[in-house]
């Protein structure tokens, strides 16, 4: 088993050495490959087409000589057969139809295209009657002369088209047709051939010449046939006049031949070639010089059709008394260029390209490699100087005796000196380290870097004395430098300034402390706006009080004035007490005004996101100091909201201490949960508890003024919170979790702009 997999390593590794070997290959090279193997594969497939048309071609004679060959064949049946029914007829007139019937029998299989055939007598019309009557005893059916009312089609096919026959001197009808035919489902019986529109120019042409073939005809079946017909005289000698031929005519033996049996097609040839049988000289009136065609079925695809010829051929027949022409076609295809074929020369043409394209990839492989052994040490030069000139840290490389052998620019800025001053000198005559508040001597970290070989940092009270004097405060390491043979070669001393550093930290902290100051002063401020909103509609009741106490004291006054004699130490009361309760409202105004400096409420842009960070990093002390975990599940793709930036960061830091409160009972295991969420158009906000929940009975009420479950609470700061986030246009909400303790829930709309603040 190990053999195998070893084995299989080897082959990946090999394969993958080659195609890398391959793709080293040029452009150049590649297209001369894809060109020789595009000629290669051209040759190879023009070469199988030809063989695949010239073998269509030999396959095309082929099959018109079999076409042709077995159609004259069952011509030549079919002559034999109708001359044959002709001597029955002239020898006897008593056995006649059973002669014929028996010779038919006999002859039915071997002559496929045979419909039928009989002997058709003339009837004149004093032996009209006698002669239905005849045949409708024999048939065993009635049997009458009809004639047929064609439309355009050669067919007798409509029920509604019979009539019987007209009178008239004497009538050819169709009374014998054999085999099989004389059934009740043969609808022709009867026909007057001598009247028929479509078979009386026949007749009479067969009349006056003896023989004459009728032009297309279509079968009950729906198939094509044609009518011969040779005329039986009265005398042994005919007369060459047409017209008393015609009166000499005695009766007509009529064959039908089916076409499609004529012309006999194998399942391959139908699907391949198209066979057409026409007249090749001038029809008579009424004839359609097409006698039979048969379509291709399989046809090729659009490309060969384009790009291929068709092949066709046409010969006469040799009967004499059929000038019919056959025409046998066949559209070229690609049939020898299959798939399996195309992939064959496909494969064998990439044999010559595949070699060229190796010969040429080691080549190119070979041209590489010089150019890469040329070009290596250059470009990892280039790299690292420009990396060294870049960085902002000083880099100072020594030699194994502490000889300065590089310094970059930001070495020679914090130096004060130029590379090439400092080159070849030691480095503690350049590099002058000393130690802040050192109580021990501090051991080189040149030295202890190269004494055993492993990066060295410089000590956190490490200063550099610069040659004007200045001391800067660094960090910095140590680092050997090994050769390539593992063999020490120096060191490299990485240092920086710490300076500008610790500026920025401490610039950076005092910023911070700023803004966290301003911060509590703008929430605190807010918490008074809010809380003397609520606290104005709670205590609206105590200016009502007296202002009603004004008007009834003024009333009063106004009713002792209408007396005659009115009471003035009472009317000077009524005075005296509406001032009262005037101090009185002034008094309760005067504090709110005090409390709290109106300011319109602005609302801006902001991310629910960061008001939660916000708030978090104001109760950080309050969260460690009670123990509180802290579980997030914060979505990080929420829009934007509007409100007011402040009103809203109070309304979630009210409800995070008040969960801080609620889950003393449980330290130190409380968890605070804040999670954010985006559903439909609400922004969701919702923070929870593990604390002892509330009460069901007092959900309805927590959010009314006054009401507090605390206490020592005023009852004030939900009403706040809940009419702020209104404020907002969005809902504040509290229930019970299934787990245990309470949830608020904040949902504040998407807007594309800030609401209108009224």
């Amino acid at each position: 088993m190990a053999d195998k997999h070893s084995i299989i390593t080897a082959f990946r590794t090999a394969l993958t050495r080659h195609l890398d070997l391959l793709r080293t290959a040029s452009p150049r090279g590649r297209l001369a490959c894809a060109v020789l193997w595009l000629l290669t594969f051209a040759l190879l497939l023009g070469q199988s087409v030809a063989l695949d048309l010239n073998q269509q071609h030999q396959e095309h004679q082929q099959v018109h000589s079999l076409i042709l060959s077995g159609l004259q064949t069952r011509l030549q049946e079919s002559e034999m057969l109708q001359q044959s029914v002709v001597d029955i007829v002239d020898q006897e007139n008593s056995l006649r139809e059973a002669r014929i019937r028996l010779l038919v029998e006999s002859l039915a299989r071997e002559q496929p295209q045979l419909y039928f055939i009989g002997y058709q007598p003339l009837v004149s019309h004093a032996y009209r009657r006698e002669f239905e009557r005849m045949r409708s005893q024999l048939q065993g059916q009635p049997y009458r002369i009809r004639d047929y009312q064609h439309q355009q089609d050669n067919a007798w096919d409509q029920q509604q088209a019979w009539r019987l026959a007209a009178k008239r001197p004497r009538y050819l009808p169709l009374s014998m047709a054999e085999p099989g035919l004389a059934s009740d489902d043969w609808r022709e019986m009867g026909l007057d051939l001598l009247a028929d529109s479509v078979l009386a120019p026949t007749v009479h042409r067969a009349m006056g010449q003896g023989e004459a073939v009728s032009p297309v005809l279509r079968l009950n079946n729906g198939k094509q046939a044609l009518a011969f017909f040779s005329a039986i005289y009265n005398t042994e000698a005919p007369s060459p006049v047409p017209l008393v031929r015609s009166e000499q005519t005695a009766g007509m033996v009529v064959q039908v031949l089916a076409l499609d049996k004529l012309v006999s097609l194998t399942p391959n040839m139908a699907t391949r070639y198209s066979v057409v049988l026409q007249r090749k000289d001038s029809a008579p009136s009424g004839y359609d010089p097409l006698i039979y065609r048969h379509q291709q079925q399989d046809q090729p695809g659009w490309l060969a059709q384009w790009l291929l010829p068709a092949l066709e051929i046409r010969k006469n027949l040799d009967t004499p008394y059929l000038p019919y022409e056959l025409t046998v076609r066949r559209q070229l295809s690609f049939d020898r260029t299959a798939p399996l074929e195309l992939l064959l020369s496909a494969v064998f043409s990439m044999v010559p390209a595949y070699l060229l394209l190796i010969i040429l990839a080691l080549l190119a492989q070979n041209r590489q490699a010089q150019e890469q052994a040329q070009d290596k040490l250059h470009r990892e030069r280039e790299y690292a100087m420009v990396a060294l000139s870049g960085i902002s840290d000083a880099v100072v490389s020594i030699d194994i005796d502490l000889s300065i052998r590089y310094l970059n620019p930001a070495a020679e800025t914090l130096l004060g000196l130029k590379a090439q001053d400092a080159a070849q000198r030691k480095l503690h005559q350049v590099v002058r380290l000393n130690y802040e508040f050192a109580r021990q001597v501090e051991e080189d970290p040149v030295h202890k870097a190269i004494q055993r070989r492993e990066t060295v940092l410089l000590a956190q009270n490490c200063y550099l004395m610069r040659s004007d004097g200045e001391k800067l405060l660094i960090e910095g390491s140590v680092s050997p430098l090994p050769g390539r043979n593992g063999q020490l070669m120096g060191a490299v001393l990485t240092f920086r300034d710490t300076a500008p550093i610790r500026r920025r930290m401490l610039a950076a902290l005092e910023a911070s402390e700023t803004r966290l100051r301003q911060h509590e002063m703008e929430l605190a401020r807010v918490a008074r706006i809010n809380t003397m909103g609520e606290m104005a509609s709670g205590i609206a009741h105590e200016i009502n009080q007296p202002l009603s106490a004004i008007m009834s004291y003024c009333q009063a006054g106004l009713s002792l004035l209408e007396d005659e004699e009115p009471d003035m130490a009472m009317l000077r009361r009524a005075l005296d007490s509406s001032v009262t309760q005037a101090s009185r409202a002034g008094q309760i105004i005067q504090r709110l005004r005090e409390f709290v400096i109106k300011k319109t409420q602005q609302f801006t842009p902001m991310d629910l996101n960061q008001v939660v960070d916000n708030a978090l990093n104001l109760l950080e002390y309050e969260l460690k100091t009670h123990d509180i975990h802290i579980e997030q599940n914060i979505c990080h793709d929420l829009p934007l909201v509007y409100a007011d930036n402040i009103q809203l960061e109070q309304v979630v830091l009210n409800l995070m201490r008040n969960a801080l409160d609620a889950m003393e009972t449980v330290a130190p295991w409380g968890r605070l949960s804040i999670a954010t969420s985006l559903n439909g158009r609400w922004i969701r906000l919702s923070i929870g508890d593990n604390g002892a929940g509330i009460a069901p009975e007092l959900l309805d009420r927590i959010f009314a003024p006054f009401f507090s479950t605390k206490a020592s609470g005023m009852g004030l700061g939900l009403a706040i919170c809940q009419t702020a986030i209104e404020a907002f246009g969005g809902k504040l909400s509290a229930r019970n979790k299934s787990t245990g303790g309470a949830e608020f829930i904040i949902e504040l709309p998407q807007r594309d702009a800030p609401p209108s603040t009224g």
